[in-house]
């Protein structure tokens, strides 16, 4: 039993805010009371005697402060949050059950009858004799039924006279609903600390506590009981558990759209829109397996649809790959152009839609159609339930007619043979690329073409042919059809279409970028127009075709024309074509030229010797250069033997025969004794072309460059 001071009562529910008239109401109430022990004196009450919202209020304090008391870790304990939203329980009495009414009527019966012995014995007579013969078993079986219904025993019909008198006084003073059974005392003053801390911990969403008997278990060890003991903690903690508010413990345990799903919610009113008012937009995961326009491996494709609020029509579709801004503005654009444009377009917190080419206040798309883009909470999808629970009408069902489907209800054991069938598939279809053999595809899964046309079939059969239970009846007393919901309820005068070339601008996506010197710049791309200049230096919207980058079409920030814009179109060449042409053959040539001493320096460097008839040897780069005396050549008579004229003087002089230029520098380099009057005016041409500029690398390396030898003649002459 727990004692409390009028101090501490004070500001619960149910009682006054000061300590003064809470100890007023405490006296009228009639709360036993006694003297308060210890340091202070005064008057503590029975909190057991207060009333049942003051009762609950207390229950609640205590669950939330004990948890820390016998827990190390606050995570573990109740979220303090938790007991400040906890509301008092509603204080009238609820309806009746049966069984407590047919135990009201039982005790008026015997009322009845005891009144008739009253009218001639007195009531205190009637009322030991009325108890006499129940107990006695001198009255009727169907007094007696009667009287172990009134008395809640079944197998004793009894009734003391107090009881019967009790009954007839209050029956007198409250009627039939006074002999109802009394309610169970639901106080929770009385809930010990150790069971205070597992609700604490139970109210949670820590997983180790998501069992009230884990809870239970632990608080038991850290309290140092005995290990068997947690049972009972159990037992009682399982007790008081109906007292807390299911709605407390729901958002307590749950969160997201775990609790939103578990809690009550509110219906939307669409009565009052009309068509155009407000779009829903969103996605769904296909659930059968398609196979892929690309490679024909099968996936699960998105569908994204546009949907009416007022009328439940279906006015736009898409399909994609995955979930995209392209795959929803296709989905808007559709529906844009058939139905016209919408004041409000609601979606969820996804990707696709929430992307800066939908969203954004300037160019997005949705902005410039003029609506107003509103979202939901994130992790709250009842928000969405008009659009949400249309995919088990339309697009789950269209999956079921494929024998790849996957929703939740697909049986398991189908499911794995198919998944089964379909991976076999494709890795025969790997192993066919190397065999070159034929594969059989697999029926269950559709083409991307007859997919596409299930959804049509499926959108055109849930406008023309569903007849929607929220939407008004017809003249044949049946629920409308969204399309026939349309066109009872459109008003043609506030419909606006846009024609091809402006849903084709309008659903271009746009950046903003600044024009400068007659360019604007878009993913490292340059176009130019001449128009820009009239913009020069201000921010605009630059819309692009995601399919063609050869242009953008660029318009001001308040949506005015201005261009389009063409890929690098102020381009020029640096210099005029024949300039350039001419430079580049000459750098051409000279390239050639230069291969061409590489490839015959290649070639010389497999030979010994520059000839049979010759005992002249290249030195080695790092040995001294070595003059060879010239030999004496014999020439044969033999006529077939002679040489021209211009070959037997060279011989003669001892100088070898030269197949290349190069060969005539080399030996003349490395006899100078040697030269003739004619080889000074050739060498000094030779330095000066293409063929000695290619080898001088080599020459150096030989220690016979031109200008280092004449350099060092020069030093030594000096």
């Amino acid at each position: 039993m727990t004692w409390l001071t009028a101090r501490e009562l004070a500001g619960l529910p149910g009682m006054p805010g000061s300590e003064r008239r809470t100890r007023d109401k405490l006296a009228q109430l009639q709360v036993p009371m006694r003297s308060r022990a210890g340091r202070g004196g005064g008057q503590e009450y029975d909190c057991t005697a207060l009333p049942a919202e003051t009762r609950t209020a207390l229950m609640i304090d205590k669950i939330a402060q004990a948890a820390p008391l016998v827990a190390a870790h606050a995570e573990a304990t109740v979220p303090a949050q938790v007991a400040a939203n906890l509301p008092a329980p509603i204080t009238a009495r609820r309806p009746p059950s049966q069984a407590d009414k047919a135990v009201a009527d039982a005790r008026v019966m015997l009322i009845n009858r005891l009144e008739e012995l009253a009218g001639l014995q007195g009531t205190k007579k009637g009322a030991a004799l009325l108890s006499l013969q129940l107990s006695s078993g001198q009255a009727s079986a169907e007094l007696q039924a009667t009287a172990r219904t009134a008395n809640q025993r079944p197998r004793d019909a009894s009734v003391s006279p107090r009881t019967l008198l009790r009954w007839l006084s209050t029956h007198r003073a409250e009627g039939w609903w006074g002999l109802l059974p009394a309610q169970a005392d639901d106080t929770g003053a009385e809930v010990g600390n150790d069971v205070a801390a597992v609700l604490g911990r139970y109210l949670n969403k820590d997983a180790r506590y998501r069992n009230l008997s884990a809870a239970a278990m632990e608080v038991n060890a850290e309290l140092g009981n005995d290990p068997d003991a947690w049972r009972n903690l159990y037992a009682r903690a399982r007790r008081a558990l109906p007292k807390v508010n299911r709605v407390d413990l729901i958002k307590a345990r749950h969160s997201g759209a775990e609790r939103a799903a578990k809690l009550p919610f509110k219906r939307r009113d669409t009565s009052v829109l009309k068509p155009l008012d407000v779009w829903l937009i969103d996605g769904h995961t296909f659930k059968a397996k398609v196979r892929h326009p690309d490679h024909g491996a099968p996936f699960a494709p998105e569908v994204t649809v546009v949907k009416d609020a007022a009328t439940r029509l279906i006015c736009g579709w898409s399909v994609a790959l995955s979930e995209n801004v392209i795959a929803v503005g296709d989905a808007l654009r559709h529906a844009v152009g058939r139905c016209g444009s919408p004041a409000i377009v609601y979606s969820d917190n996804g990707a696709g839609e929430t992307a800066k080419q939908m969203d954004c206040p300037v160019t997005g798309i949705i902005a410039r159609l003029g609506a107003d883009h509103r979202t939901g909470i994130a992790g709250h999808p009842q928000g969405h339930g008009l659009i949400e629970r249309g995919w088990r009408t339309h697009m789950i069902n269209c999956a079921r007619q494929f024998g790849s489907y996957q929703g939740k209800d697909v049986d398991s054991n189908t499911l794995r043979k198919v998944s089964a069938e379909l991976a076999k598939e494709q890795r025969a279809l790997k192993r066919a690329e190397s065999t070159g053999e034929v594969i059989q595809l697999s029926h269950k899964a559709p083409t991307w073409k007859q997919f596409i046309d299930a959804v049509q079939v499926a959108v055109d059969k849930y406008n023309n042919e569903h007849r929607h239970r929220s939407l008004p009846k017809n003249a044949q007393g049946k629920h409308m059809t969204p399309a026939e919901a349309w066109a009872a309820m459109l008003d043609t005068s506030l419909q606006h279409k846009l024609g091809e070339l402006e849903l084709r601008m309008l659903f271009m996506p746009a950046v903003l970028r600044t024009a400068k010197r007659g360019e604007v710049t878009f993913l490292n791309q340059t176009y130019f127009s001449n128009d820009l200049m009239a913009v020069d230096g201000e921010q605009v919207r630059v819309h692009y075709d995601i399919h063609d980058p050869n242009f953008v079409m660029v318009f001001s920030t308040d949506g005015e024309f201005v261009c389009e814009a063409k890929w690098n179109a102020n381009r020029i060449d640096y210099f005029p074509k024949p300039v350039v042409q001419m430079a580049r053959e000459k750098r051409v040539d000279a390239a050639v030229k230069r291969r061409e001493g590489q490839i015959e320096l290649a070639k010389r460097e497999l030979q010994g010797t520059y000839g049979p008839a010759n005992v002249f040897a290249l030195p080695e780069p790092s040995a001294p250069v070595v003059v060879v005396p010239p030999l004496e050549v014999h020439v044969s008579s033999s006529p077939s033997l002679l040489l021209p004229e211009a070959q037997p003087v060279q011989t003669a002089a001892g100088r070898p025969f030269f197949d290349t230029q190069s060969q005539r520098y080399e030996w003349l380099m490395c006899n100078r004794t040697a030269w003739a009057d004619a080889d000074h005016a050739w060498v000094s041409d030779y330095v000066q072309g293409d063929d000695y500029d290619g080898l001088r690398d080599y020459f150096a390396s030989r220690g016979i460059d031109w200008q280092a030898t004449n350099q060092t003649t020069t030093r030594g002459t000096a």
